[in-house]
Protein backbone atom coordinates (compact mmCIF):
# COMPACT_ATOMS: atom_id res chain seq x y z
CA UNK A 1 0.00 0.00 0.00
CA UNK A 2 2.46 2.39 0.70
CA UNK A 3 4.51 1.94 -2.47
CA UNK A 4 1.41 2.31 -4.14
CA UNK A 5 0.73 5.58 -2.38
CA UNK A 6 4.34 6.54 -2.73
CA UNK A 7 4.17 5.78 -6.96
CA UNK A 8 0.90 7.91 -7.34
CA UNK A 9 2.86 10.94 -5.09
CA UNK A 10 5.28 11.57 -7.90
CA UNK A 11 3.39 10.71 -11.11
CA UNK A 12 1.98 13.79 -12.12
CA UNK A 13 -1.90 14.71 -13.05
CA UNK A 14 -2.18 13.40 -16.81
CA UNK A 15 -5.26 14.32 -19.40
CA UNK A 16 -6.34 12.27 -21.90
CA UNK A 17 -4.69 13.15 -25.20
CA UNK A 18 -7.41 12.41 -27.06
CA UNK A 19 -10.42 13.49 -24.61
CA UNK A 20 -9.58 16.98 -23.20
CA UNK A 21 -13.10 16.47 -20.95
CA UNK A 22 -11.87 13.35 -19.32
CA UNK A 23 -10.68 13.92 -15.96
CA UNK A 24 -6.93 14.06 -14.82
CA UNK A 25 -5.71 10.64 -13.38
CA UNK A 26 -2.57 9.98 -11.39
CA UNK A 27 -3.03 6.14 -11.94
CA UNK A 28 -0.37 5.30 -14.38
CA UNK A 29 -2.39 2.70 -15.20
CA UNK A 30 -5.11 4.11 -15.91
CA UNK A 31 -3.20 6.52 -17.86
CA UNK A 32 -1.58 3.78 -20.19
CA UNK A 33 -4.52 2.11 -20.43
CA UNK A 34 -6.45 6.08 -21.33
CA UNK A 35 -3.23 6.70 -24.48
CA UNK A 36 -3.65 2.86 -25.33
CA UNK A 37 -7.54 3.33 -25.69
CA UNK A 38 -6.93 7.34 -27.86
CA UNK A 39 -4.09 5.27 -30.20
CA UNK A 40 -7.21 2.72 -30.49
CA UNK A 41 -9.16 5.53 -32.07
CA UNK A 42 -6.29 7.42 -33.82
CA UNK A 43 -6.32 3.88 -35.70
CA UNK A 44 -9.66 4.27 -36.56
CA UNK A 45 -9.89 7.79 -37.35
CA UNK A 46 -6.86 7.02 -40.21
CA UNK A 47 -9.17 4.65 -41.62
CA UNK A 48 -11.51 7.70 -41.84
CA UNK A 49 -8.78 10.18 -43.18
CA UNK A 50 -7.64 7.65 -45.62
CA UNK A 51 -11.13 7.27 -46.96
CA UNK A 52 -12.04 11.28 -47.83
CA UNK A 53 -8.08 11.17 -49.03
CA UNK A 54 -9.27 8.81 -52.11
CA UNK A 55 -12.69 10.61 -52.67
CA UNK A 56 -10.50 14.06 -52.73
CA UNK A 57 -8.23 12.79 -54.86
CA UNK A 58 -10.71 10.66 -57.48
CA UNK A 59 -12.18 13.94 -58.10
CA UNK A 60 -8.79 16.12 -58.38
CA UNK A 61 -9.37 17.64 -55.42
CA UNK A 62 -5.33 17.73 -54.16
CA UNK A 63 -6.42 20.75 -51.45
CA UNK A 64 -8.73 18.62 -49.74
CA UNK A 65 -6.46 15.15 -50.51
CA UNK A 66 -3.57 16.77 -49.07
CA UNK A 67 -5.60 17.71 -45.14
CA UNK A 68 -6.78 14.71 -44.89
CA UNK A 69 -3.67 12.93 -45.22
CA UNK A 70 -1.60 15.67 -43.23
CA UNK A 71 -4.19 15.27 -40.39
CA UNK A 72 -3.77 11.08 -40.55
CA UNK A 73 -0.17 11.49 -39.99
CA UNK A 74 0.10 14.20 -37.42
CA UNK A 75 -2.53 11.95 -35.63
CA UNK A 76 -0.46 8.57 -35.61
CA UNK A 77 3.06 10.83 -34.95
CA UNK A 78 1.11 11.53 -31.44
CA UNK A 79 1.58 8.15 -30.89
CA UNK A 80 4.54 6.88 -31.46
CA UNK A 81 6.04 7.42 -28.06
CA UNK A 82 5.46 7.62 -24.89
CA UNK A 83 5.98 4.81 -22.17
CA UNK A 84 2.32 3.84 -22.42
CA UNK A 85 3.70 1.64 -25.72
CA UNK A 86 6.03 -0.93 -23.15
CA UNK A 87 2.24 -2.45 -21.67
CA UNK A 88 0.25 -2.11 -25.08
CA UNK A 89 2.99 -3.23 -27.35
CA UNK A 90 0.54 -4.50 -29.90
CA UNK A 91 -1.31 -0.96 -30.37
CA UNK A 92 2.19 0.86 -30.58
CA UNK A 93 2.85 -1.35 -33.29
CA UNK A 94 -0.12 -0.98 -35.27
CA UNK A 95 0.60 3.05 -34.89
CA UNK A 96 4.15 2.39 -36.52
CA UNK A 97 2.95 0.04 -38.90
CA UNK A 98 0.24 2.22 -40.00
CA UNK A 99 2.32 5.62 -39.64
CA UNK A 100 4.97 4.19 -42.15
CA UNK A 101 1.87 3.57 -44.42
CA UNK A 102 0.54 6.84 -44.53
CA UNK A 103 3.92 8.42 -44.42
CA UNK A 104 4.99 7.09 -47.24
CA UNK A 105 1.63 7.85 -49.07
CA UNK A 106 2.05 11.38 -48.56
CA UNK A 107 5.62 11.92 -49.58
CA UNK A 108 5.03 11.06 -53.01
CA UNK A 109 2.34 13.74 -53.38
CA UNK A 110 3.50 17.29 -53.72
CA UNK A 111 1.37 18.73 -50.89
CA UNK A 112 2.51 22.02 -49.58
CA UNK A 113 2.22 20.36 -45.70
CA UNK A 114 5.31 18.60 -46.18
CA UNK A 115 7.58 21.26 -45.38
CA UNK A 116 5.65 21.76 -41.96
CA UNK A 117 5.56 17.92 -41.24
CA UNK A 118 9.43 17.66 -41.94
CA UNK A 119 9.80 21.04 -39.87
CA UNK A 120 7.31 19.23 -37.03
CA UNK A 121 9.54 16.11 -37.05
CA UNK A 122 13.24 17.76 -37.33
CA UNK A 123 12.30 19.38 -34.02
CA UNK A 124 11.84 15.90 -32.62
CA UNK A 125 15.15 15.15 -33.85
CA UNK A 126 14.32 12.82 -36.79
CA UNK A 127 17.18 12.87 -39.37
CA UNK A 128 15.67 12.40 -42.63
CA UNK A 129 13.09 15.13 -41.82
CA UNK A 130 16.28 17.09 -41.57
CA UNK A 131 17.79 16.13 -44.88
CA UNK A 132 14.49 17.10 -47.29
CA UNK A 133 14.83 20.30 -44.97
CA UNK A 134 17.58 20.58 -46.68
CA UNK A 135 16.69 19.45 -50.33
CA UNK A 136 13.55 22.10 -50.02
CA UNK A 137 15.71 25.04 -49.50
CA UNK A 138 18.79 23.59 -51.55
CA UNK A 139 16.07 23.24 -54.09
CA UNK A 140 13.81 26.14 -53.40
CA UNK A 141 10.57 23.92 -52.98
CA UNK A 142 7.83 25.46 -51.08
CA UNK A 143 10.39 28.17 -49.68
CA UNK A 144 13.31 30.50 -51.33
CA UNK A 145 16.26 28.90 -51.94
CA UNK A 146 19.10 29.46 -49.78
CA UNK A 147 22.25 27.36 -49.79
CA UNK A 148 23.37 28.44 -46.21
CA UNK A 149 20.50 27.16 -44.50
CA UNK A 150 20.05 23.98 -46.61
CA UNK A 151 23.82 23.48 -45.28
CA UNK A 152 22.79 23.56 -41.79
CA UNK A 153 20.09 21.30 -42.22
CA UNK A 154 22.23 18.69 -44.12
CA UNK A 155 25.10 19.02 -41.36
CA UNK A 156 22.49 18.24 -38.83
CA UNK A 157 21.35 15.24 -40.86
CA UNK A 158 25.26 14.22 -41.04
CA UNK A 159 25.54 14.74 -37.31
CA UNK A 160 22.85 11.77 -37.01
CA UNK A 161 24.69 9.61 -39.37
CA UNK A 162 22.23 10.04 -42.02
CA UNK A 163 24.18 8.91 -45.20
CA UNK A 164 22.43 10.71 -48.26
CA UNK A 165 23.02 13.67 -46.32
CA UNK A 166 27.18 13.15 -46.59
CA UNK A 167 26.61 13.22 -50.45
CA UNK A 168 24.10 16.24 -50.31
CA UNK A 169 26.56 18.32 -48.35
CA UNK A 170 29.32 17.59 -51.50
CA UNK A 171 26.77 18.69 -54.15
CA UNK A 172 25.97 22.35 -52.71
CA UNK A 173 29.83 22.72 -51.49
CA UNK A 174 30.80 21.94 -54.99
CA UNK A 175 27.91 24.12 -57.00
CA UNK A 176 26.01 26.27 -54.77
CA UNK A 177 24.86 28.76 -55.74
CA UNK A 178 25.46 31.34 -52.90
CA UNK A 179 28.95 31.09 -52.73
CA UNK A 180 31.99 30.13 -54.66
CA UNK A 181 33.02 26.19 -55.07
CA UNK A 182 34.67 24.71 -51.82
CA UNK A 183 35.82 21.77 -53.63
CA UNK A 184 38.06 20.55 -50.42
CA UNK A 185 35.11 20.55 -48.30
CA UNK A 186 33.28 18.83 -51.21
CA UNK A 187 35.50 16.82 -51.50
CA UNK A 188 35.77 15.42 -47.59
CA UNK A 189 31.75 15.04 -47.91
CA UNK A 190 32.05 12.76 -50.76
CA UNK A 191 34.38 10.87 -49.45
CA UNK A 192 32.48 10.02 -46.34
CA UNK A 193 29.75 9.04 -48.88
CA UNK A 194 31.78 6.72 -50.70
CA UNK A 195 33.27 5.28 -47.58
CA UNK A 196 29.51 4.21 -46.63
CA UNK A 197 29.44 2.28 -49.95
CA UNK A 198 27.63 4.90 -51.98
CA UNK A 199 28.69 3.91 -55.51
CA UNK A 200 27.97 8.00 -56.63
CA UNK A 201 29.96 9.45 -53.85
CA UNK A 202 33.27 7.03 -55.14
CA UNK A 203 32.45 7.64 -58.39
CA UNK A 204 32.69 11.51 -57.56
CA UNK A 205 35.82 10.57 -55.26
CA UNK A 206 37.66 8.81 -58.35
CA UNK A 207 37.10 11.79 -59.91
CA UNK A 208 38.16 14.29 -57.79
CA UNK A 209 41.51 12.42 -57.56
CA UNK A 210 41.82 11.77 -60.51
CA UNK A 211 41.76 15.11 -61.59
CA UNK A 212 43.23 16.36 -58.43
CA UNK A 213 39.92 18.67 -57.16
CA UNK A 214 39.69 19.84 -53.60
CA UNK A 215 42.71 16.77 -53.03
CA UNK A 216 46.05 15.86 -54.23
CA UNK A 217 46.17 14.03 -57.68
CA UNK A 218 46.34 10.29 -57.32
CA UNK A 219 45.62 8.29 -60.55
CA UNK A 220 46.08 5.21 -58.17
CA UNK A 221 43.52 6.30 -55.96
CA UNK A 222 41.43 7.62 -58.76
CA UNK A 223 41.23 3.93 -60.39
CA UNK A 224 40.61 2.25 -56.30
CA UNK A 225 37.17 4.45 -56.22
CA UNK A 226 36.46 3.68 -59.98
CA UNK A 227 36.88 -0.27 -59.45
CA UNK A 228 34.34 -0.05 -56.24
CA UNK A 229 31.78 2.15 -57.95
CA UNK A 230 32.02 -0.33 -61.14
CA UNK A 231 31.99 -3.66 -58.90
CA UNK A 232 28.17 -2.20 -57.74
CA UNK A 233 27.35 -1.57 -61.13
CA UNK A 234 27.59 2.09 -61.53
CA UNK A 235 28.12 2.63 -65.45
CA UNK A 236 30.04 5.40 -65.78
CA UNK A 237 32.62 4.17 -63.51
CA UNK A 238 33.34 1.10 -66.16
CA UNK A 239 33.41 3.74 -68.43
CA UNK A 240 36.21 5.67 -66.45
CA UNK A 241 38.25 2.67 -66.12
CA UNK A 242 37.94 1.70 -69.70
CA UNK A 243 39.40 5.61 -70.37
CA UNK A 244 42.16 5.62 -67.90
CA UNK A 245 43.46 2.24 -69.36
CA UNK A 246 43.38 3.45 -72.81
CA UNK A 247 44.97 6.90 -71.26
CA UNK A 248 47.59 4.78 -69.85
CA UNK A 249 47.03 5.75 -66.49
CA UNK A 250 45.02 2.20 -64.91
CA UNK A 251 46.24 -1.07 -66.14
CA UNK A 252 43.80 -3.77 -67.48
CA UNK A 253 42.81 -6.17 -64.65
CA UNK A 254 41.26 -9.05 -66.45
CA UNK A 255 38.17 -7.01 -67.04
CA UNK A 256 38.10 -2.86 -66.19
CA UNK A 257 36.88 -3.81 -62.59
Amino acid sequence: TLSALLSLSIFPANASTCDPSAPTTVDVQIYYLNESDCAKTALEKTVDYLAEANRAESTSDNQNMCTALNSAVLLLDKYRGGDWRNKYRNTGENIDERYTEVLEIFLKTTCPQKLALFRHLAGKGEVWAMYNLGVAYSKGNGVKQNDRTAIGWYTQAAAGDYAKAYIALGDVYSDGAAFQPDFATAFEWYLKSASKGDAAAQYIVAGYYRKGVGVAKDLKKAEEWFRKAAAQKHAGAKAKLEEMVKAGEAKKQGGFW
